[in-house]
């Protein structure tokens, strides 16, 4: 294939004169080699606009072939409507259609995301793709941004076009029905707060933190405390952070990721990113107001049902805080007047529930306050969100002769706002982490009368003090339900997440999975959440052209609207058992004793599948003893990756401890043992961990491995199977890994573009690259490397493959001395998540290619 003519004369020379210059010609001077891995399922365009300037020959020269790909797999690719040339003087081609082909199988996915090679506006970019499958025709006109699931199976052939906005690269990404992979290939930039950041730790720290210590230092000043041993910070004005490289450009999110970093190295403090988070509900495409009386989601819940069961205690004296916007009323500014179908079921005014920080706050009282009232967007009236208010309605709006019903109607809201306006005229229902962390503190410390949380909110990386808040709630018997995220696939969306919290996944009103709805990690139960066409109806508010409010009702869809279900669902539970605690509502999801035995029974894909409010009721009363495992899904890499997977024993105080009541069952490419590597036995604890890897020479080279690891256990009176779902990727073996020319970068570490930065192109051989850099001046360099698909002089951007030493995302500084190095690296067209990089890296725009641009740079900011 094109992608693979590494050898060329144009090679020969980068790799002979070096391109950077001032390597030195003493004897004694080192050198750095490796190999670079091509991820499984890696495959590249063949007439890429790098391969073209490299090409002697006429173009094209028969590289439009069809490119055959793999499931799953993750294709890079260029193309242009256009021909012309950079302000940097680099040549870009006209190359207006690509193909590939496919075997799919039915609920095979497809993602086709678009990034410009000129730094123009993703929504200049106008692609479409057409699918032909099995004899049908499907196209997309914009394909940017978008895919879909296949309902076929068959031979099958993808064609993406270039139809306006000059060139741009793009990633194809095709994956089963069963992939936990998450379909974003681009840089994870998660909103956060400029230099603000949330530091953690014990009473050492607390000293730390006190007027004599760091607050009165030039590094950050004390802003308020958010928990137990938990604060808010803020970087001193005029304060710049230490960088160890020097990428050129500034951005004040990369800034404040350095500051925090300088924190965690220089004074050994756990601090980490207050980031940003937002409502998790989408809009339908129908908003209209109240159509014939429609409550097909709690039909699907089995709720008439369950009311008959609970005995006429429909939630009454049960607190639930809904965390979200705060609730409609037509006098924002005062405790009262609230919407009509919810006025009798709000809780008495008392402490404070209105927790926006004046960044977001755009109501009378800017920061925390007693008053959660919506207030009204300025300058931007219509765009007001009573999210909240709608969350809240399916929760407990009132049984009575208008609007709708709740489903725990006599329950108590505290309406909580932790999300306001974002900055710099920033969309309505946006907060901050640290509001969240502080807010749900608050209930453990200072309340008494909340028994459930409801988080309708999402957008969040993991962070570990958003995790012991919850985890808080949860030891004080109070449950946390989260919606599961509407970024339709696998990826983990957090607070859902977390550990001990409840997240739901979205189901439509025929009782599938929405298109929109995410699964596996994140989810750990289904509920109604809508379509984009059919969504579901409850209280809202309406602010009228001139600034006035008055009830309505509004029509939603998204996880946001799935996760008020089971907090619903559990309030009308906990009415009519008060006994009830979040511990054992969990023990009875895991038994199954929550939901039906509808078609979403994929418990890797769904956990326990779709709610049944009628089952609740009647099983109100179990306390099974079970074993919960964290993370609820497994997934390790073909190459032989560990996990650790955390246990948790949930039982009655008075019940005996479970044990490994049988063999367990392992399917043959898998290994288990406990935290010291022994194997587990007939009458063993339950381990505080198991540890669970793959032997890769089992993993199939076609499709991913999924299986269940089982473990039985018993206590003598309940006897369940705890099930581990595991996850492999495809080992992809065959040698046609493919991801394109590589260039490999050796920069000096102080100064991308000293001329001590060298590069060289790689070679290819049988699915992997081979690289040599000799005659290095010793010093302190950054290793990566990547592809330049479109042509303009910058490798690792969104759409190239990308390797970083020692792992994309988390590069690191290597010295060369007199020794010669031998450094591996992988290469993707896929980013690392937050998790794996441990902090953002913000503004990254990638990497220049020395000697590689005609005229000037790009006219953009390479970031760090």
């Amino acid at each position: 294939m094109p992608g693979k003519l590494l050898s060329s004369s144009v090679g020969i020379a980068l790799l002979l004169t070096g391109c950077g210059g001032g390597g030195g010609s003493s004897d004694d001077d080192a050198g750095v080699r490796g190999t670079i891995e091509i991820a499984a399922g890696t495959r590249v365009d063949g007439d890429y606009a790098d391969l073209w300037a490299a090409s002697d020959e006429s173009w094209p020269s028969g590289s439009r072939d069809t490119v055959s790909v793999p499931v799953p797999s993750t294709t890079g690719g260029y193309l242009s409507d256009r021909s012309d040339t950079y302000a940097n003087g680099l040549g870009y081609p006209l190359d207006q259609e690509d193909s590939y082909a496919v075997s799919l199988v039915e609920g095979d996915r497809y993602f086709l995301q678009c990034f410009s090679a000129t730094g123009a506006d993703a929504d200049t970019l106008k692609a479409s793709l057409v699918l032909n499958l099995d004899g049908n025709r499907i196209e997309i006109e914009d394909a940017c941004g978008g895919g879909a699931s296949v309902n076929a199976s068959g031979s099958a052939t993808f064609t993406i076009s270039a139809n306006d906005g000059g060139p741009f690269r793009y990633v194809l990404s095709i994956a089963p029905k069963t992939s936990l992979s998450a379909l974003d290939v681009s840089w994870p930039e998660p909103p956060l707060q400029v230099d603000q950041a949330i530091v953690s730790g014990s009473a050492a720290v607390a000293n730390t933190l006190s007027s004599s210590g760091l607050r009165a230092s030039s590094v950050m000043e004390l802003e308020r405390a958010i928990g137990p041993d938990t604060w808010q910070v803020r970087r001193k004005p005029g304060v710049s952070a230490l960088s160890s490289v020097s990428d050129g450009g500034k951005d004040a999110r990369a800034e404040t990721i350095e500051w925090i970093r300088e924190m965690r190295e220089e004074f050994g403090l756990k601090a980490e990113p207050n980031y940003r988070f937002t409502l998790a509900s989408v809009s339908p495409e129908t908003n209209d107001y109240f159509r014939d009386p429609d409550f097909w989601n709690l039909d699907q819940i089995n709720i008439v049902e369950a009311w008959g069961l609970s005995g006429g205690s429909w939630g009454q004296g049960v607190g639930v805080a809904v965390m979200d916007t705060g609730m409609f009323t037509t006098t924002p500014d005062s405790y009262s007047n609230w919407h009509e179908d919810l006025v009798n079921n709000v809780v008495n005014e008392g402490g404070i529930l209105d927790f926006v920080k004046p960044d977001y706050d755009v109501d009378g009282q800017e920061g925390p306050d007693g008053v959660p009232g919506t207030p009204v967007t300025p300058d931007n009236p219509e765009a007001t969100s009573f999210h909240g208010t709608h969350v809240a309605g399916i929760i407990a709006a009132e049984d009575n002769s208008v609007g709708t019903v709740g489903i725990a109607h006599q329950a108590t809201i505290l309406p909580y706002r932790v999300l306001g306006v974002g900055p710099l005229g920033g969309e309505d229902g946006t907060g901050a982490v640290d509001d969240l962390i502080a807010a749900i503190n608050s209930i453990v410390d200072d309340r008494n009368d909340v028994d459930v949380i409801n988080l309708s909110l999402g957008g969040l990386p993991p962070v570990v003090d958003l995790q012991v808040a919850t985890d808080r709630a949860n030891s004080n018997g109070i449950l946390v339900v989260a919606a599961g995220g509407n970024s339709g696939d696998a990826s983990a969306v957090y607070p859902a997440a977390n550990r001990r919290v409840v997240g739901v996944g979205a189901t439509t009103r025929g009782g599938e999975l929405a298109s929109y709805s995410n699964y596996g990690q994140s989810v750990d139960l289904l509920a109604p959440g809508g379509a984009l066409n059919d969504g579901i109806v409850n209280a809202y508010g309406q602010v009228s052209a001139t600034g006035s409010l008055s009830d309505s009702y509004a029509y939603l869809a998204g996880s946001s609207m799935a996760a008020p279900h089971v907090a619903g669902v559990y309030a009308l539970m906990k009415g009519v058992s008060d006994s009830l605690t979040a511990s054992q509502f969990r023990a009875q999801l895991i038994a199954g004793l929550l939901t039906n035995d509808s078609e979403l029974s994929d418990y890797t894909l769904y956990g326990a599948g779709l709610l049944d409010a009628r089952e609740a009721v009647t099983n109100v009363t179990a306390f099974p003893t079970v074993v919960s495992a964290w993370p609820r899904v497994v997934e390790l890499s073909p190459s032989g990756t560990e996990r650790r997977v955390l246990m948790e024993v949930l039982k009655q105080s008075s019940a005996a401890d479970p044990l490994v009541s049988g063999s367990p069952d392992i399917p043959g490419a898998f290994t288990l043992t406990d935290d010291d590597g022994n194997p587990i036995n007939v009458n063993d604890e339950i381990p505080e961990a198991v540890r669970i890897s793959v032997d890769s020479s089992a993993v199939p080279d076609d499709r991913p491995l999924v299986e269940e690891i089982l473990i039985p256990y018993s206590n003598g009176t309940d006897s369940f199977d705890l099930r581990i779902p595991a996850y492999v990727q495809a080992a992809d073996t065959s040698g046609d890994r493919d991801a394109g020319r590589h260039y490999v970068l050796l920069l000096d570490a102080n100064d991308f573009g000293s001329s001590r930065s060298r590069q060289v192109l790689a070679s290819y051989n049988d699915g992997r690259y081979s690289y040599a850099i000799d005659d290095m001046v010793p010093g302190d360099y950054i290793l990566v490397a990547g592809t330049d698909l479109d042509n303009n002089g910058i490798i690792c951007e969104n759409g190239e493959a990308c390797a970083e030493y020692p792992e994309t995302g988390s590069r690191q500084v290597i010295s060369i001395g007199d020794q010669d190095l031998q450094l591996d690296m992988t290469t993707s067209f896929q980013r690392p998540t937050i998790a794996e990089m441990g902090l953002p890296r913000y503004g990254f725009r990638g990497y220049p290619v020395p000697g590689h641009q005609a005229g000037t740079r790009p006219d953009r900011s390479l970031g760090e």
